[in-house]
């Protein structure tokens, strides 16, 4: 992490940070030689918010613990996908204008999914919609 450019900029730290501090032994270790200026930025942002957090916390007596999902809400992510493929099969006989309306719709499902940290589903619909595009 000692160097400047993709995935070592203030805000690529901040989030992997965050992403660390989301489970209660969450923890984050920077190897570097040296601290560069987006390193000190992200760790001096995520210092403050953890007071602000902790205060938060002491104030309404709130004890920090991880999210805990249920599996059925894990298997319910991948019948969406089944239901997506299954779409794929039968777009082959569309024409190619249907199937455009198609790949956007996906497309939309696809950034949704990110927006939602759904990362593996995400990849998957832009695997299924470059398939499409193939068609």
């Amino acid at each position: 992490a000692d160097k400047e450019g993709f995935l070592r900029s203030t805000t690529s730290l901040i989030q992997t940070m965050g992403r660390a501090a989301r489970n209660v032994n969450g923890k984050v270790l920077l190897f570097c030689k040296k601290i560069t200026k987006s390193m000190q930025e992200a760790m001096d942002t995520t210092n403050e918010r953890r007071k602000l957090q902790m205060a938060y916390n002491k104030k309404y007596n709130i004890t920090p613990t991880s999210v805990k999902r249920h599996i059925e809400e894990s298997l319910k992510n991948e019948e969406d996908l089944g239901e997506i493929y299954r779409k794929g099969k039968k777009l082959e006989k569309m024409p190619a204008n249907e199937r455009a309306k198609i790949v956007k719709e996906l497309r939309k499902q696809m950034l949704e999914a990110a927006k939602a940290l759904e990362f593996e589903k995400a990849a998957a619909i832009r695997d299924e919609i470059n398939k499409l595009r193939d068609l």
